[in-house]
C-alpha cells in the first residue's frame, strides 16, 4: 500500500514537472520582456533620467536562462528512470543553480542618459559605467542605408580613456536627440559621420 502511494506521488510529480517544462518553453518567448522591463523600471528608473532603455541582449539572456532550465528538466524527465542515483539528481541541481547568473546579469543590463552623461551597465558587468559629457572626446554618428533609405543608425561615443559606448538610434534616443546634440555643442565635442558612405544592408 505504501509502495503504491509512493508510485502515485512519483507519477504526480512527473506529470507536474512535464507541465512546468512545457510552460517554461512557451513562456520563454514573452516572459523575459515583462519581467526584465518591470524589474528595471522599479529598481533603476529615476525621473532625473532623460530616458531609460534595456538592450535586447538582456531579454535574450533571460530567455536563454529559462530555456536552459527547461532543457535541464527535459533531460531529467528522459533519463530519471535510467539514472536514479543521487549523483544524477545532484548534477541536475547544479545545472539549475548554474542558470542563476543568466537571470542576474540580464536584470542588471541597461543604460540611460541624464544631465551628467551616459550610464551603461553592460551584460557582463555588475557595475555601472559612466561616460560624462565633459569627458567625451569624440562622437561618431553612424548612418545606414536600408532598402535605399539612409537614416541614423547609431551614436558612438569615446571618452578620454579610450573607452567607447554605442547607442542604437531608436525611438527613445530619437525623442531626446536635441538634448544629446545640445550636450555635444555645449562641450565642443568633435563629431564625425559616415553620411556620404553609409552602412548598406
Amino acid at each position: 500500500m505504501l509502495l503504491l502511494k509512493r508510485r502515485e506521488a512519483s507519477e504526480d510529480h512527473h506529470v507536474k514537472l512535464v507541465a512546468y517544462t512545457i510552460i517554461l518553453y512557451i513562456s520563454s518567448l514573452f516572459v523575459p520582456f515583462v519581467v526584465v522591463a518591470s524589474f528595471q523600471s522599479l529598481v533603476y528608473y529615476s525621473r532625473s533620467q532623460w530616458f531609460f532603455s534595456t538592450p535586447f541582449s538582456a531579454y535574450i539572456t533571460f530567455m536563454c536562462g529559462m530555456l536552459f532550465i527547461a532543457v535541464v528538466f527535459t533531460v531529467y524527465l528522459l533519463f530519471r528512470e535510467r539514472f536514479e542515483g543521487r549523483t544524477f539528481k545532484w548534477l541536475i541541481a547544479v545545472l539549475l543553480i548554474a542558470s542563476i547568473p543568466a537571470f542576474f546579469l540580464s536584470l542588471t543590463n541597461y543604460y540611460y542618459l541624464d544631465e551628467a552623461g551616459i550610464h551603461y551597465n553592460y551584460l557582463t558587468s555588475i557595475k555601472e559605467t559612466e561616460y560624462k559629457w565633459d569627458e567625451i572626446t569624440k562622437v561618431n554618428v553612424v548612418y545606414r542605408n536600408h532598402q535605399g533609405t539612409t537614416s541614423l543608425y547609431q551614436y558612438k561615443f569615446e571618452d578620454r580613456d579610450g573607452s567607447k559606448v554605442t547607442l542604437p538610434f531608436d525611438d527613445y534616443l530619437s525623442s531626446h536627440k536635441w538634448q544629446i546634440e545640445g550636450k555635444i555643442k555645449e562641450n565642443n565635442i568633435p563629431v564625425q559621420d559616415n553620411f556620404k558612405n553609409p552602412i548598406v544592408d
